[in-house]
């Protein structure tokens, strides 16, 4: 048997359980926790931008762990802090002890999510790349429909917020034991090849090397410094930055949103996991369809879907809207994502595949960080959302313009 399909398994359950009980937690968690600690919307929102702005500005770290201490060790590591964090969120009774657990929190999620994930699938698959990517990324989006109505479900009938706390600090202990059993990081390390066919054999069988793909795969694998002069780099950052921007203020704003417009509270958290499981569609629909179709299209298509669905959610004041706005915008980011996430393997290559996803997220992050920050802000000042998701579908308008102009990188020749 192909080992990778095992460790595709396990990191796909271990993205499941760490991004729908981590991330979509945490907004779910986070209404109950301005009620009873009696926090503005501005001061709870800086909370949960700590814990993104952690995530992404730890990308590059983890990247080097990963390369010093391989990916067993990463995520027990970041298991273990995970635990950390939930400790120190459970027993938070200040503002200030919530920020330091946020952060904690964000360290132990970018241990133990994307980017080692990322980084093993690289690894392990070639021609099955994209789709495999989908089957990833598409069990975090199963993670927000599982996690989302079970954790409000789990305050409601206790009426404790904490114990969320303790379930997420459960699953980090459990990534963090398992990963270190389970992991292989490249294929050589069980005897196997990539994808688990032996490219000698394949040649030696046919008489002839496979047939080319349509969609464009770096032969060469491009380092991070190299990929960061590209062109296409910076298009794709921006196209991301707007597109992840766009995420994080619905994520972390959506259920007190639509609460403000008369929706009611179990509506608000089923439309969060509805969003999580159309979410999977779209990220599988992008793996299975970005081995046959331009994964840049994927993410220009993406990127339309979310925008439409961030228009719907401003006025969704009946049901239907608000369903309505859960399948676009679910769809469109989960497409959106997954087809992100291929690019940077097939314009840059598998080898450095880990460091160049980092150096993305460090360079966004910062800016997507402070999203719900300023939604929370505006809410606090104007009353409403609409300042913020308006200015998401404006720029977002600009993003879908550089994803058309985005073309693979070429290296300049070196003249002698």
């Amino acid at each position: 048997m192909f080992y990778g399909w095992i460790v595709l398994a396990f990191v796909s359950v271990c993205y499941f359980a760490v991004v729908g009980g981590g991330f979509y937690g945490f907004s779910v968690v986070m209404p109950a926790m301005i009620e009873a600690q009696g926090w503005s919307r501005t001061e709870a929102s800086l909370g949960y931008s700590i814990m993104m702005l952690t995530f992404g500005l730890n990308a590059p770290v983890i990247a080097i762990l990963i390369s010093k201490i391989k990916t067993q060790r990463t995520l027990l590591l970041g298991g273990g802090t995970i635990v950390l964090a939930c400790t120190l969120l459970y027993f938070s009774g200040s503002i200030l002890s919530f920020y330091v657990g946020s952060f904690v929190l964000g360290v132990g999620l970018s241990m133990s999510s994307v980017v080692p994930g990322g980084h093993l699938i690289a690894q392990w698959f070639s021609r099955r790349r994209s789709l495999s990517m989908g089957i990833f990324m598409a069990c975090g989006g199963l993670g927000a429909f599982v996690f989302a109505p079970l954790f409000s479900g789990l305050i409601s009938s206790t009426g404790d917020w904490r114990t969320v706390w303790i379930c997420v600090g459960a699953i980090g202990a459990v990534v963090g034991i398992f990963g270190f059993l389970i992991i292989r990081e490249r294929p050589i390390v069980v005897g196997q090849f990539v994808d688990g066919v032996d490219p000698n054999a394949v040649v030696a069988s046919t008489g002839a090397p496979e047939k080319p793909v349509k969609v464009y795969k770096s032969t060469t694998n491009w380092t991070h410094k190299e990929a960061f002069k590209t062109r296409a780099f910076w298009l794709m950052l921006f196209a991301s930055w707007i597109a992840m921007t766009g995420n994080t203020v619905v994520t972390s704003q959506v259920i007190l949103h639509l609460t403000d417009l008369g929706v009611s509270q179990i509506v608000a958290a089923g439309a969060l996991g509805i969003v999580g499981l159309v979410n999977t569609v779209g990220r599988f629909s992008g793996g299975a369809l970005g081995e046959r179709i331009d994964p840049r299209l994927l993410m220009f298509s993406g990127l339309i879907l979310e925008l439409l669905g961030v228009f719907v959610l401003i006025n969704a004041n009946q049901d239907f809207l608000v369903y309505l706005f859960s399948i676009l915008f679910g769809l469109g980011f989960g497409l959106y994502l997954v087809a992100f996430t291929t690019v940077i393997a097939n314009y840059f290559g598998a080898e450095n595949y880990a460091k160049i996803f980092a150096l993305q997220g460090l360079c966004y992050t910062v800016l997507t960080a402070s999203g719900p920050i300023l939604a929370g802000y505006a809410y606090d000042k104007l009353g409403s959302y609409d300042l913020p998701f308006y200015m998401i579908l404006g720029l977002g308008c600009c993003a879908a313009i550089a994803i058309l102009t985005m073309k693979p990188p070429v290296r300049k020749a070196v003249v002698a």
